[in-house]
């Protein structure tokens, strides 16, 4: 009789389970595809085969790719709106050449939808961005967050030293990425075609001359070179000798909470050096350089007088008014640049143009992440001195925590444990921040 009972109860369990699952079934709505043709051009012709086409759904971080042939290249996706790359590089006379180009679609089912994704050429730099962490982090107790801890790092990507010295430190504007850019006219940067953009409220400079050895980083700190682990754990150590820092209160830059004398172990010499050319709106007013810590544009540029530069009133556009000018950077100066997105936001817009960045990486301020470049798998794999020793399985993206806009290195290798190991990194520089970068659950400087 028991063992009837037993029966009986497995019998209704499934009943249940099988009725459980076909509500789920009929609740579950239809995905719809679309069909998408991407033609690949360059000067109103088709690009020759074996560009790289990827689509980005602007929602999630889900991705498509597929190789151009005969000019295009086709995909079948879930309707919606998506970020369109285009991507191939070349090598000629000892210089890696780039093609860039981008576009943005909004995607319907019931017909094939074209776009067309026009290249523009660039030339790759042995001195890339490494990471670029100005998010801040949360405080320990979980009142708020702090974000007086700001660094970059410049990496040499090559293996012959690089002389950074005239290296200088910017940011485009509008200093947000969601912010109304008075640039963007019809949907297109109005400098884009004069040979120039616009760098916002002062440049930064080194003092001294730097040399950068081959596979091998320099740390700056935008804010505070001290230890802030000491107050917030989650924070990072800026406060090491070889460290340089953005700490000028003769420019102006004198809000002292994120600019507090810089620890005694930094030499003066590593100190950077600045002209605000927008002045304090008071004599009180107290100046921190502005980089936003949600969605910058950041770059970097070689000059060997940007002091001069920064004060030529010729230079200056005032498009923001007569109190805010910015600075026409010519294109030819940029060496690198990152174009970040704030997340969860659907009015991010671009600010450097294709030949600079034509995509861009999200962002999540105030939880500790970071924007870290990803790994050239293939040249740093060829490199016979890595042989044993590269770090593979990489687990630190973002994408389990941060569905909307978390990304992770698809080349699975664990680039700072590489390093530790011994291994010579090449980071990936496709002038394409939505390929070369991803967020990072945590400063390298945290490893």
């Amino acid at each position: 009789m028991e063992k009837m009972k037993n029966i009986l109860y497995i019998i209704m369990f499934a009943a249940v389970s099988l009725t459980a699952a076909s509500c789920d079934d009929r609740n579950m709505a239809p995905v719809s595809f679309a069909d998408v043709r991407v033609n690949v051009m360059i000067d109103g012709q088709p690009f020759p085969d074996n560009a790289t086409v990827t689509l980005r759904a602007q929602h999630h971080s889900t991705t498509y790719s597929d190789v151009s042939r005969g000019g295009f290249a086709r995909f079948s996706v879930p309707v919606g709106q998506y970020n369109i790359s285009a991507f191939s590089r070349e090598s000629a006379d000892d210089e890696i050449i780039i093609y860039n180009g981008s576009a943005s679609v909004v995607l319907t089912s019931g017909q094939e939808n074209s776009v067309e994704v026009d290249l523009v050429v660039s030339r790759s730099s042995q001195l890339v961005i490494k990471e670029l962490y100005v998010g801040g982090c949360q405080t320990d107790d979980g009142s708020g967050a702090f974000s007086n801890d700001k660094y970059v790092i410049l990496y040499n990507n090559g293996d012959t030293e690089f002389d950074a010295s005239d290296i200088c430190f910017a940011f485009i504007a509008p200093e947000n990425s969601n912010s109304t850019s008075r640039y963007l006219v019809n949907g297109e940067l109005s400098y884009a075609a004069e040979g120039w953009i616009p760098a916002m409220y002062a440049i930064w400079w080194f003092e001294t001359d730097v040399v950068i050895p081959p596979y091998s980083q320099i740390v700056v700190a935008i804010y505070g070179a001290v230890n802030h682990t000491g107050t917030y754990s989650n924070s990072v150590d800026l406060s090491k000798a070889e460290y340089y820092v953005m700490y000028d209160y003769e420019a102006g830059f004198n809000n002292a909470n994120a600019y507090p004398a810089p620890s005694a172990n930094i030499p003066s010499s590593h100190y950077l050096q600045s002209y605000l050319y927008v002045p304090p709106t008071s004599a009180t007013a107290r100046f921190a350089w502005p980089i936003s810590n949600s969605g910058p544009g950041f770059f970097i540029i070689n000059c060997p007088d940007i002091e001069t530069e920064t004060q030529n009133r010729s230079r200056y556009d005032y498009i923001y008014g007569s109190g805010r000018p910015t600075v026409m950077i010519p294109n030819d100066w940029v060496v690198d640049a990152v174009e970040v997105f704030r997340s969860d936001y659907d009015n991010n817009n671009k600010r450097f143009p294709s030949t600079m960045d034509a995509g861009f990486v999200y962002h999540r301020n105030q939880h500790g992440y970071t924007l870290y470049r990803n790994v050239d798998q293939a040249s740093t794999e060829a490199l016979p001195e890595n042989e044993g020793k590269l770090v593979y399985g990489y687990s630190g993206g973002t994408t389990d925590i941060e569905p909307s806009c978390g990304t992770t290195d698809p080349s699975g290798i664990d680039a700072e444990a590489s390093i530790a190991n011994g291994a010579h990194i090449i980071y990936q520089d496709t002038n394409n921040s939505s390929n070369d970068f991803h967020l990072r659950a945590k400063a390298s400087l945290r490893y």
